[in-house]
């Protein structure tokens, strides 16, 4: 035995024991002193607090017994012939304890104990906490699960992480679930429910067999019943319209014709449904639009539909999603711009951004307000034009032109005739003394035959150079192209003659005429002028090193509109939570569409499939959101969506996904922790005072309010005791938003109990290093515990020592009361 004190510096007041002799008086009586310094003696002792330590060899042995009623029959009945015969392997020395989950086993003294968890239920998170606890701290233990895994309470986490941390060893014995039994297991929503908008409910069926599932609420059904063939589990899903906001009891009601059970045939929950979404809708190009998109986005939407926004502007407070549909700029003022985008970016408000050839950039947004808060960049594409150039190659091969000169000239025209396209055409025409086409017009793309002209030609003759000018003009009379251009190549030594009337003629005309100098003379005043007069360039060619650009065409370029027209095929991107009950493969193509470019971090949902040009695209601006759709949601770019049965589904999609949660300046949200209810706050925007919350009564009332508790900055809770079978309802928030924690939420019925949310057993036996086994196998080896960690607190003396203290002092003031002691 190891004892040691817990506070051992008390024990230095025992040197001050003498004084009880003489303080407040000298003691006459020995036996008055010592008692009074025994008394103290204990105090100090026990204060002290003296713990004794000794080590445990033994085993402890935990059985967790699942007698729910989810077991089978057969194997409820052989559990405890197979509980025997591990318990006979058992050390003599082991202890052992039961702990029967669901219903209690029969009375047994080979266990210490036999505590019942969870009754009428199989809490196993309850268990393994009872089972944890029955196995002394440091000692050699092991618990056995004999279970079929199926929990009505997911709540085993913090007790498995107790087991595994202490290094108790798990063995696992996995019970048979009754068969032949149809039932449902939850009742879900895709999204939470809004008055008047479409709903979709999916209800979870575990079985086999034919089943009929119908959903009902405290008026009736909700929707026509459905009836499929399922193998194990399937998911059927309902659509209705909520009536009326408030809180909505369902419930679900299974029938199977091989279903051999009867009492788990129906399933019950509770959710909150919201008031309708309030927007604000601005168009007005396309008459009618308001009453369209009204009739497409449903009971859903509270649609305030204005022509304009006026000079004083409108208030955007009142309103979730604000939706500018094919507005241009100019009907909405920069003010009322750059407060719906404060809106957007400060209070969560929504934008959906719509419109054909009046919104995006055909409608003038460049550089506004609105454009720095959508998910797209403009596009403006320009279209590059090589437009089509007739040259004339006027090539001086008189005698003057010999040796160096009539090869630059060669070669000055083989570099213009690369510089042309296929649509452009070429004629070369030569003058000696008289003139001739070496080469007619033709087109560019001859090279061969152009090249075959160029290489004929040779020096030889006088210079006459007006009569092949006069040609060249005849010839490009008839051509059409758009550039027309002709190209002297001389070394200067030309006649007189009226060259400025005729060039300036054929300037007139479109004409124009460069003039190019061979050879190494620097310059020439003649062949400037002809240039000058003929609206062209002059150029020097000193040498083949020196050969210049030649400009004979000036290439254009042409913006193309933004607005798309024609028919384009779409496709669908993004995940489901964003299309919901749209079918994406029926989304017909677009009329027309703005071209746009989505922005670094913007999610496309709906492009075109030739170009990937993002047709509706989102993203996050500050609190809210914007959503942009680069057509028309009721022109001409939409023109074949009317006959889309999803379209009105589509539109009420993008709208509530891109509103704001509330307008209120804090988010709640609820949740049920065993017999408590907490309700959040967040805070989501600066200011708005303290989240404020009323507990809704059974009978509709609004009763109390529910005390917030800061938890942070930006966060709140209250708590409040509820009883397991109860909803709790409340209405959170300025805006009265609906929280509701359904009766028993989180916690299944034994006979409803998902096989897919079932504890793994063999997984923490794995993670144990215990054994897996059926009824068949288990007890037919010795199961081993864990190691032991350390010494176990078996007393603590402190009690004892204070029980010492009072009987001395009692025992003092008897005896000075006794004549024979006085």
């Amino acid at each position: 035995m190891d004892i040691r004190f817990l506070h051992p510096i008390v024990l230095l007041a025992l040197f001050a024991l003498p004084l009880v002799w003489f303080v407040p008086r000298r003691l006459d009586r020995a036996w008055h002193g010592a008692l009074r310094a025994l008394v103290f003696g204990a105090l100090i002792v026990a204060i002290a607090q003296p713990i004794a330590f000794t080590s445990d060899d033994r085993e402890y042995h935990v059985f967790v017994v699942d007698r729910s009623e989810s077991i089978a029959n057969a194997q409820l009945g052989r559990l405890d012939a197979t509980i025997d015969r591990a318990l006979a392997r058992l050390p003599g020395s082991a202890r052992a304890v039961r702990v029967d989950v669901g219903r209690a086993g029969p009375a047994d003294g080979r266990f210490e104990s036999t505590p019942l968890v969870a009754r009428d239920g199989s809490s196993l998170g309850r268990a393994f906490a009872v089972a944890a606890a029955a196995i002394p701290e440091g000692c050699r233990g092991a618990v056995c699960v004999l279970s079929d895994g199926a929990s009505t309470a997911r709540d085993w986490g913090a007790a498995t992480q107790a087991l595994t941390s202490r290094g108790i060893v798990v063995h696992t014995v996995e019970l048979e679930r009754r068969a032949d039994d149809a039932y449902p297991v939850a009742i879900r929503t895709v999204e939470e429910l809004r008055v008047g908008a479409t709903a979709q409910l999916h209800v979870e069926v575990i079985g086999s067999g034919e089943v009929t599932v119908s959903v009902s609420g405290p008026n009736g059904a909700l929707a026509d019943p459905q009836t499929a063939t399922v193998t194990e589990r399937a998911v059927f899903a309902f659509e209705f319209e909520p009536a009326e906001a408030g809180f909505l009891p369902v419930s679900a009601a299974v029938v199977c014709a091989a279903d051999r059970y009867q009492d788990n045939d129906a399933i019950a929950t509770e959710f909150a449904v919201q008031d309708p979404i309030r927007a604000l809708y601005l168009g007005g190009r396309i008459q009618g639009s308001g009453a369209r998109v009204r009739e497409l986005l449903g009971g859903g939407f509270e649609l305030d539909v204005r022509d304009s926004v006026g000079d004083g502007g409108l208030p955007t407070d009142g309103y979730d999603v604000v939706m500018l549909d094919d507005r241009p700029a100019a009907s909405l003022p920069e003010p009322f711009q750059q407060q719906v985008v404060s809106a957007v970016a400060d209070r969560g408000l929504g934008l959906v951004f719509a419109g054909g050839r009046a919104s995006f950039g055909p409608g003038g947004y460049h550089d506004t307000p609105i454009s720095a808060a959508l998910p797209v960049e403009f596009v403006q594409k320009e279209e590059k034009r090589d437009p089509s150039t007739t040259l004339v190659l006027i090539i001086d091969t008189s005698g003057s032109m010999g040796g160096m000169r009539v090869t630059l000239a060669k070669e000055v025209s083989r570099l213009a005739m690369k510089r042309l396209l296929p649509h452009d055409k070429v004629g070369i025409v030569e003058f000696y003394g008289a003139k001739r086409w070496a080469a007619p017009i033709q087109p560019a793309s001859n090279l061969i035959e152009l090249q075959r002209a160029l290489n004929r030609l040779d020096s030889g003759g006088g210079t006459v150079i007006l009569p092949a000018i006069e040609e060249a003009f005849y010839g490009l009379q008839n051509v059409q192209t758009r550039y027309k251009h002709v190209l002297i190549l001389t070394d200067g030594g030309v006649e007189s003659g009226a060259f400025e009337p005729l060039l300036r003629k054929m300037a007139d005309r479109g004409i124009n005429v460069s003039t190019v100098l061979v050879g190494p003379e620097a310059h020439s005043e003649f062949l400037v002028s002809l240039a000058n007069w003929g609206k062209g360039r002059f150029y020097n060619v000193p040498n083949r090193f020196s050969i210049p650009e030649l400009l004979l065409k000036q290439p254009a370029s042409a913006q193309l509109p933004a607005y798309r027209a024609g028919t384009h095929a779409v496709q669908t991107r993004g995940g489901r939570g964003w299309w919901g009950e749209v079918e994406r493969g029926s989304v017909p193509p677009v009329q027309g569409y703005v071209e746009t470019r989505s922005r670094p971090g913007a999610s496309t949902l709906l492009e075109t499939v030739a170009n990937r040009a993002p047709v509706l695209a989102t993203w996050r601006h500050g609190l809210g959101r914007v959503t942009a759709l680069a057509t028309e949601m009721t022109g001409p770019g939409t023109a074949s969506w009317s006959d889309w049965s999803d379209f009105g589904a589509f539109v009420a999609r993008v709208a509530s996904r891109t509103a704001r949660d509330s307008t209120d300046p804090f988010a709640y949200r609820i949740e049920r922790r065993g017999d408590e209810v907490v309700v959040h706050a967040t805070r989501r925007t600066a200011g708005g005072g303290d989240p404020v919350a009323h507990v809704v009564e059974r009978d509709g009332r609004v009763g109390a309010v529910l005390p917030f508790r800061q938890r942070s900055e930006d966060s709140f809770e209250a708590r409040a005791s509820v009883v397991a079978s109860d909803a709790y309802r409340v209405i959170a928030g300025a805006q009265g938003r609906r929280l509701v924690s359904p009766p028993n939420d989180g916690i299944a019925s034994e006979l409803q109990t998902d096989p897919e949310r079932s504890f793994p057993l063999s997984a923490l036996a794995d993670l144990t290093g215990g054994s897996k086994a059926n009824l068949a196998s288990f007890g037919s080896r010795r199961l081993r515990a864990g190691d032991a960690t350390g010494s176990v607190a078996v007393l603590e003396f402190a009690p004892w020592l204070l029980a010492v203290a009072l009987l001395l002092f009692l025992l003092e003031l008897l005896l000075r009361r006794l004549p024979a002691f006085a």
